[in-house]
Protein backbone atom coordinates (compact mmCIF):
# COMPACT_ATOMS: atom_id res chain seq x y z
CA UNK A 1 0.00 0.00 0.00
CA UNK A 2 1.31 3.07 -0.79
CA UNK A 3 1.68 6.25 1.36
CA UNK A 4 -0.90 8.59 0.03
CA UNK A 5 -3.43 5.59 -0.03
CA UNK A 6 -2.50 4.46 3.51
CA UNK A 7 -3.08 8.63 4.31
CA UNK A 8 -6.16 8.25 2.59
CA UNK A 9 -7.67 5.32 4.43
CA UNK A 10 -6.99 7.14 7.72
CA UNK A 11 -8.90 9.95 6.40
CA UNK A 12 -11.57 8.55 5.43
CA UNK A 13 -11.66 6.58 9.03
CA UNK A 14 -11.17 9.86 11.21
CA UNK A 15 -13.64 11.56 8.81
CA UNK A 16 -16.07 8.32 10.04
CA UNK A 17 -15.57 9.45 13.27
CA UNK A 18 -12.57 7.61 15.40
CA UNK A 19 -14.93 5.18 17.54
CA UNK A 20 -12.24 2.37 19.07
CA UNK A 21 -13.62 0.13 16.36
CA UNK A 22 -11.78 3.13 13.35
CA UNK A 23 -9.34 3.47 15.70
CA UNK A 24 -7.79 -0.48 15.60
CA UNK A 25 -7.85 0.19 11.92
CA UNK A 26 -6.25 3.21 12.06
CA UNK A 27 -3.62 1.82 14.48
CA UNK A 28 -3.40 -1.56 11.77
CA UNK A 29 -2.50 1.41 9.01
CA UNK A 30 0.75 2.36 10.87
CA UNK A 31 1.48 -0.72 11.66
CA UNK A 32 0.31 -2.12 14.58
CA UNK A 33 -1.68 -5.30 14.97
CA UNK A 34 -2.47 -5.98 18.25
CA UNK A 35 -5.70 -4.72 19.69
CA UNK A 36 -9.10 -4.93 19.71
CA UNK A 37 -11.74 -2.11 20.39
CA UNK A 38 -12.55 -3.97 23.67
CA UNK A 39 -9.02 -2.96 24.15
CA UNK A 40 -8.92 0.77 23.39
CA UNK A 41 -12.00 0.78 25.56
CA UNK A 42 -10.29 -0.30 28.07
CA UNK A 43 -7.06 2.15 27.63
CA UNK A 44 -7.13 4.75 30.35
CA UNK A 45 -4.05 7.78 29.48
CA UNK A 46 -2.23 9.99 31.84
CA UNK A 47 -5.02 12.88 31.30
CA UNK A 48 -8.00 10.41 32.71
CA UNK A 49 -6.32 10.41 35.97
CA UNK A 50 -5.72 14.17 36.56
CA UNK A 51 -8.10 16.50 38.26
CA UNK A 52 -8.97 18.31 34.57
CA UNK A 53 -10.10 14.47 33.72
CA UNK A 54 -13.24 14.81 35.91
CA UNK A 55 -14.07 18.85 35.02
CA UNK A 56 -13.19 18.11 30.78
CA UNK A 57 -13.25 14.40 30.52
CA UNK A 58 -12.19 12.78 27.00
CA UNK A 59 -14.55 11.60 25.10
CA UNK A 60 -13.93 8.30 23.18
CA UNK A 61 -13.19 9.76 20.19
CA UNK A 62 -10.87 12.09 21.63
CA UNK A 63 -9.41 9.53 24.11
CA UNK A 64 -8.38 7.54 20.39
CA UNK A 65 -7.39 10.62 18.63
CA UNK A 66 -4.91 10.97 21.71
CA UNK A 67 -3.20 7.47 21.42
CA UNK A 68 -2.93 7.57 17.61
CA UNK A 69 -1.18 10.55 18.08
CA UNK A 70 1.58 9.57 20.89
CA UNK A 71 1.84 5.73 18.48
CA UNK A 72 2.54 7.52 15.67
CA UNK A 73 6.12 8.56 17.21
CA UNK A 74 6.64 4.79 17.97
CA UNK A 75 6.49 2.79 14.71
CA UNK A 76 8.87 3.10 11.52
CA UNK A 77 6.04 5.24 9.90
CA UNK A 78 6.33 7.74 11.99
CA UNK A 79 10.47 8.82 10.47
CA UNK A 80 9.08 9.44 6.99
CA UNK A 81 7.64 13.05 7.08
CA UNK A 82 5.81 12.39 4.20
CA UNK A 83 3.44 10.03 6.33
CA UNK A 84 3.67 11.63 9.76
CA UNK A 85 3.33 14.98 9.21
CA UNK A 86 0.05 14.65 7.01
CA UNK A 87 -0.79 12.31 9.55
CA UNK A 88 -0.70 14.40 12.21
CA UNK A 89 -2.10 16.95 10.27
CA UNK A 90 -5.32 14.68 10.25
CA UNK A 91 -5.60 13.98 14.18
CA UNK A 92 -5.52 17.87 14.72
CA UNK A 93 -8.14 18.53 12.60
CA UNK A 94 -10.49 15.94 14.68
CA UNK A 95 -9.04 16.58 18.16
CA UNK A 96 -8.18 20.02 18.95
CA UNK A 97 -10.70 22.77 19.91
CA UNK A 98 -9.42 24.44 16.48
CA UNK A 99 -7.10 23.85 14.38
CA UNK A 100 -6.53 26.08 11.10
CA UNK A 101 -4.74 24.57 7.96
CA UNK A 102 -0.92 24.08 7.54
CA UNK A 103 -0.56 23.10 11.13
CA UNK A 104 3.07 21.06 10.84
CA UNK A 105 4.13 19.16 14.22
CA UNK A 106 8.06 17.09 14.64
CA UNK A 107 7.81 14.02 16.35
CA UNK A 108 7.94 13.47 20.14
CA UNK A 109 5.34 16.53 20.81
CA UNK A 110 3.24 16.05 23.55
CA UNK A 111 -0.37 17.66 24.74
CA UNK A 112 -2.76 16.63 27.52
CA UNK A 113 -5.88 17.49 26.79
CA UNK A 114 -6.11 18.23 22.86
CA UNK A 115 -9.89 19.42 23.06
CA UNK A 116 -8.60 22.43 25.26
CA UNK A 117 -5.88 23.36 22.40
CA UNK A 118 -6.55 25.81 19.80
CA UNK A 119 -4.32 26.99 16.47
CA UNK A 120 -4.55 29.21 13.61
CA UNK A 121 -3.35 28.60 9.85
CA UNK A 122 0.24 27.23 9.65
CA UNK A 123 1.50 26.80 12.78
CA UNK A 124 4.35 24.84 13.81
CA UNK A 125 6.34 22.82 16.13
CA UNK A 126 9.44 21.57 15.83
CA UNK A 127 10.67 17.98 18.12
CA UNK A 128 9.81 17.93 21.71
CA UNK A 129 7.62 20.40 22.52
CA UNK A 130 5.36 19.54 25.62
CA UNK A 131 2.25 21.61 25.89
CA UNK A 132 -0.45 21.43 28.67
CA UNK A 133 -3.43 22.42 27.79
CA UNK A 134 -5.37 22.00 31.25
CA UNK A 135 -6.07 26.10 31.34
CA UNK A 136 -6.38 26.26 27.58
CA UNK A 137 -3.41 27.40 24.80
CA UNK A 138 -4.59 29.21 21.84
CA UNK A 139 -1.72 30.23 18.85
CA UNK A 140 -2.06 32.41 16.16
CA UNK A 141 -1.74 32.08 12.71
CA UNK A 142 2.37 31.20 11.83
CA UNK A 143 2.88 30.85 15.42
CA UNK A 144 6.21 28.87 15.66
CA UNK A 145 7.55 26.68 18.53
CA UNK A 146 11.07 25.50 17.75
CA UNK A 147 12.65 21.99 19.74
CA UNK A 148 11.45 21.32 23.51
CA UNK A 149 9.44 24.13 24.30
CA UNK A 150 7.49 23.88 27.56
CA UNK A 151 4.03 25.48 27.46
CA UNK A 152 2.37 25.34 31.26
CA UNK A 153 -1.27 26.80 32.00
CA UNK A 154 -1.93 25.24 35.91
CA UNK A 155 0.29 25.71 38.89
CA UNK A 156 -0.05 23.50 42.56
CA UNK A 157 -1.02 24.62 45.71
CA UNK A 158 2.31 23.73 47.93
CA UNK A 159 0.12 22.06 50.95
CA UNK A 160 -2.03 19.25 48.10
CA UNK A 161 -0.80 18.84 45.23
CA UNK A 162 -3.90 17.70 43.83
CA UNK A 163 -5.54 22.13 44.40
CA UNK A 164 -4.79 23.89 41.05
CA UNK A 165 -5.20 27.15 39.54
CA UNK A 166 -5.60 27.21 35.84
CA UNK A 167 -4.48 30.15 33.83
CA UNK A 168 -4.57 30.06 30.16
CA UNK A 169 -1.63 31.10 27.11
CA UNK A 170 -1.94 32.67 24.46
CA UNK A 171 0.74 32.98 21.34
CA UNK A 172 0.33 35.34 19.07
CA UNK A 173 0.29 35.30 15.53
CA UNK A 174 3.97 34.97 13.99
CA UNK A 175 5.00 34.60 17.36
CA UNK A 176 8.15 32.35 17.58
CA UNK A 177 9.70 30.88 20.87
CA UNK A 178 12.96 29.03 20.73
CA UNK A 179 14.69 26.40 21.88
CA UNK A 180 13.91 25.07 25.10
CA UNK A 181 12.22 28.22 26.25
CA UNK A 182 9.22 27.74 28.89
CA UNK A 183 5.83 30.01 28.91
CA UNK A 184 4.46 30.00 32.36
CA UNK A 185 0.41 30.20 33.23
CA UNK A 186 -1.34 33.33 32.32
CA UNK A 187 1.45 34.37 29.62
CA UNK A 188 0.14 36.09 26.35
CA UNK A 189 3.01 36.33 23.64
CA UNK A 190 1.91 39.12 21.19
CA UNK A 191 1.83 39.10 17.79
CA UNK A 192 5.77 38.91 16.37
CA UNK A 193 6.92 38.50 19.81
CA UNK A 194 10.22 36.76 20.00
CA UNK A 195 11.27 34.54 23.30
CA UNK A 196 14.85 33.25 23.07
CA UNK A 197 16.52 29.81 24.02
CA UNK A 198 16.41 28.92 27.81
CA UNK A 199 14.08 31.78 28.37
CA UNK A 200 11.69 31.20 30.92
CA UNK A 201 8.81 33.81 30.27
CA UNK A 202 6.98 34.65 33.90
CA UNK A 203 4.75 38.12 32.46
CA UNK A 204 2.95 38.96 29.73
CA UNK A 205 5.07 39.83 26.27
CA UNK A 206 4.15 42.97 24.07
CA UNK A 207 3.86 42.62 19.90
CA UNK A 208 7.84 42.54 18.35
CA UNK A 209 9.49 42.05 21.23
CA UNK A 210 12.37 40.11 21.94
CA UNK A 211 12.33 38.50 25.55
CA UNK A 212 15.75 36.44 27.00
CA UNK A 213 16.86 35.11 30.38
CA UNK A 214 15.56 33.85 33.32
CA UNK A 215 12.66 35.56 34.16
CA UNK A 216 12.69 36.75 30.63
CA UNK A 217 13.50 40.58 30.33
CA UNK A 218 13.08 42.95 27.53
CA UNK A 219 15.62 43.45 24.77
CA UNK A 220 14.84 44.95 21.74
CA UNK A 221 12.07 44.90 18.76
CA UNK A 222 12.10 42.37 16.37
CA UNK A 223 13.79 43.06 13.62
CA UNK A 224 12.44 43.02 10.06
CA UNK A 225 13.13 43.20 6.56
CA UNK A 226 9.69 44.44 5.46
CA UNK A 227 6.96 46.33 7.30
CA UNK A 228 4.53 43.99 6.34
CA UNK A 229 4.27 41.23 8.88
CA UNK A 230 2.88 39.08 5.88
CA UNK A 231 6.02 38.84 4.23
CA UNK A 232 7.96 37.53 7.21
CA UNK A 233 9.15 33.68 6.31
CA UNK A 234 8.02 31.61 9.19
CA UNK A 235 7.12 28.58 7.75
CA UNK A 236 8.94 25.34 9.38
CA UNK A 237 10.59 23.51 6.15
CA UNK A 238 11.98 24.92 3.36
CA UNK A 239 9.23 26.41 0.42
CA UNK A 240 6.53 25.86 3.01
CA UNK A 241 6.31 22.30 2.30
CA UNK A 242 3.34 20.62 4.08
CA UNK A 243 1.50 23.63 4.68
CA UNK A 244 1.64 26.07 1.18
Amino acid sequence: MTIDERLKQFEQLANDGMDSKNAVEALKLIGINDYTAEDLKSFRLWGDYMPMGDIDPYTEVQRNLHILWDSIDRVPLGVNCNFAVPFRQIVAKKLFKKCGDGFVANEGCRFNYGHRLEVGDNVSWNAGCYIDTKGGVKMGDFAMLTEYVKIFTHSHSEHDHMQREYNGVEIGAYAKVYTNATILPGVKLGTGAVVGTGAIVTKSVDDFTLVTGIPAKVQRMRKFESENIEEMNQYMMKEGLFQK
